[in-house]
């Protein structure tokens, strides 16, 4: 266990491949109906309660979550409970011992500071429920010869969809090459190894003194030729600071792209807020590899080596004046036949189509690595124009031309370390959202994972997928940065992508769905550009209504008086016909409904008994080129209803006269 706490906290461990030699592989509960790429059931999403076998001991049920042959070790475990009835016991038997080395309650196992304090055991958000947080261990669980990991709850009915409790985990194992000596976790082992623990968690949590010298080049403008640092002679960078300066920052984070160069060879071409993490808004935070400050201070620690040279360049790919600085921390470093190159690749899905036929879900590519190598981390960048969770779908990495993932996991925001599509900011030394606001609600998100002790070897090729499962049908910007490291010669398929860096960054979901009508004078309820004094919005689908697009603008938890107002642009002023689809139900409300400050009907009550659709025909209206503004007030609600909600499928217009 010291011995692997070591390793996780040695940055340059990474820098170097794996001896002795091991896999890297993850047991998870996603749903079991997945088996084969193409079929429909490839994205199937009951991703909880599913596990290898159900064994009887001493007359208990205990779920097998894991049960690994050794040498190895558990490095990561990952958990998060729906229905949760406090009575759940996680178990690990090593070496095929019939009494639990570890047991006891799991989210105090994981979570709870009962192996380790934070943060080698915390959960995340800190700003979320308990119970709505993703739970995180990082503490190294050796095994010489063999591990099972056992979940028991009386709150599980059966295993799979038919759970009550909605068990969900993720387990990252190592299994070295035959002959490894590992020295089994013990609980005397573990007790002696307290103050290992305590120096890992603070390692994590500190920032590196340089140890080398400092090289700068200091703030000028990248239209005149970007910012480079050249470098001669075996080194290594252990810090490389950018700092920026725009009249437009959230551009400038994305148009400004950091290329790497170590002996002759390009590794990295990645926009700069997406290499550190923060995407394309400014979103102060810290991991152990990663840094940002709210000075617009951007600092990585990854240990990158070369050879003979390195060339790090800062180059504008945009019109828009953008000034730079670049401060590096060259430490000397010893090349020999285990040491790797830094890599970093980076693209962007522009425009994606979310819920494509014909299974409404699809894999995209994060990156293909060919060569020998070492997987350490990837961040995700996104914009989300609706207000619907983006991030149903689940990794799957192969290593080494697997038919089947040996990564198959239950859901991203699952892999990054955080659960129930919670919005709130958070780090971590090895994950992090340093912004969510997207995440139901239209807006940016960044998610970050980095790899230490979970880091992914391959002998000949690594490819990672992740399924884009969004809940509604929508278009969104997703790029996602990987990083990695490999021997010489090593390729990946990432390369320069100019044309998506100097793309305008989205801003309003506006830029990425339109409010304008389309060619039959339909506008999307859920694409309208919508402003609330108070409740929330949403984008609601419910398949049996069939709503345009599949899915209505809803409004939920306003009180009399609040107002919605959904906006939407014409192209030419003048006279149209004006029809809005409403839906009407028991928990529907009453609503004043005005247009550009105009009334057009008082008292509009949506209570109906039971759920259906209504062509309001509200005739002729006059339109202002450019926005209009549609009003719902909410009033007091109808007696015989339930709430006071409002759902706007979509509205159409049609040319008129006076």
């Amino acid at each position: 266990m010291t011995t692997l706490l070591h390793e996780m906290t040695d940055r340059a461990s990474l820098a170097r491949y794996p001896d002795p030699y091991y896999v890297t592989r993850q047991a998870s509960s996603y749903d079991r109906a997945s088996v084969q790429p193409g079929d429909a059931s490839w994205f199937a999403n009951w991703d909880r309660s599913q596990f290898l076998r159900t064994d009887s001991v001493q007359g208990r049920r205990e779920f097998v979550l894991l049960d690994a042959d050794g040498p190895g070790a558990v490095v990561r475990f990952w958990v998060t409970v729906a229905d949760y009835g406090g009575q759940g016991v996680l178990r690990f038997y090593f070496d095929h011992d019939t009494v639990p080395a570890i047991e006891g309650e799991v989210l105090g196992l994981i979570s709870g500071g009962v192996l380790a304090e934070a943060p080698l055991s915390a959960s995340v958000s800190p700003l979320t429920p308990y119970l709505q947080r993703g739970h995180d261990l990082y503490v190294p669980l050796p095994y010489a010869r063999h591990c099972k990991v056992t979940y028991e709850s009386p709150s599980i009915v059966e295993p799979g969809m038919n759970s009550r409790e909605c068990f969900y985990y993720n387990i990252n194992y190592r299994t070295y090459e035959p002959g490894t000596r590992v020295r089994t976790f013990s609980r005397i082992d573990w007790e002696a190894g307290r103050q290992a623990l305590a120096d890992a968690g603070r390692a994590l949590l500190t920032t590196p003194a340089d140890e080398g010298r400092v090289l700068a080049q200091p703030m000028r403008c990248l239209n005149e030729g970007g910012q480079v640092l050249r470098l001669d002679g075996a080194g290594a960078l252990t810090r490389l600071t950018v700092r920026l300066q725009a009249d437009s920052l959230e551009q400038a984070l994305r148009s400004t792209v950091l290329r790497l160069e170590f002996d002759g060879q390009e590794t990295a071409w990645v926009p700069v807020g997406d290499f550190f993490g923060t995407g394309n808004r400014l979103k102060p935070y810290r991991t152990f590899f990663t840094e940002v400050d709210s000075d617009t201070t951007l600092t990585c620690y990854w240990v990158m080596p070369w050879r003979d040279s390195c060339v790090v360049r800062v180059e504008n790919v945009r019109h828009d004046p953008v000034q730079a600085s670049v401060e590096a921390c060259v430490s000397p470093w010893r090349w020999d036949g285990r040491s790797m190159y830094f890599g970093a690749g980076w693209t962007q899905y522009g425009d994606l189509h979310t819920r494509r036929e014909p299974t409404g879900h699809f894999d995209v590519n994060f990156v293909e690595l060919a060569g020998q190598g070492v997987y350490v981390g990837d961040a995700l960048t996104l914009f989300n124009p609706v207000a619907d969770w983006w991030g149903e779908g689940d990794e799957k990495v192969y290593v080494d031309g697997e038919a089947f993932p040996s990564h198959f996991g239950t859901g991203t925001e699952d892999y990054y370390g955080y659960a129930w599509c919670m919005h709130p900011p958070f780090d971590h030394p090895f994950i992090a959202q340093p912004d969510g606001s997207g995440d139901t609600q239209p807006g940016h998100v960044a998610n970050v994972r980095f790899r230490s002790l979970d880091g992914i070897p391959f002998q000949r090729s690594l490819r990672f997928d992740m399924e884009v499962w969004h809940w509604a049908s929508t278009r969104m910007d997703y790029a996602p940065t990987t990083f990695w490291y490999m021997l010489p010669g090593g390729t990946s398929n990432r390369a320069d992508n100019v044309k998506e860096a100097a793309a305008p960054v989205a801003r309003h979901k506006n830029d990425l769905v339109s409010c304008t009508p389309d060619s039959t004078g339909t506008v999307e309820g859920e694409f309208m550009d919508i402003r609330l004094t108070g409740g929330t919005e949403k984008s609601q689908s419910i398949e049996a209504m069939n709503w345009s697009n599949g899915a209505q603008f809803f409004w939920t938890g306003a009180t009399a008086g609040n107002r919605a107002e959904l906006g939407f642009r014409v192209d030419k002023g003048g006279w149209y016909d004006l029809a809005i689809h409403l839906t009407k139900a028991p928990d529907y409300g009453w609503f004043d409904v005005s247009l550009n400050g105009k009334p057009l009907a008082r008292s509009k009550d949506l209570f109906s008994p039971r759920l259906k659709t209504e062509r309001w025909q509200v005739g002729k209206v006059y339109l202002r080129k450019g926005m209009n503004r549609l009003v719902f007030m909410q009033l007091l609600k109808n007696p015989n209803s339930t709430n006071n909600l409002l759902g706007v499928d979509r509205i159409v217009i049609q040319p008129s006269t006076p």
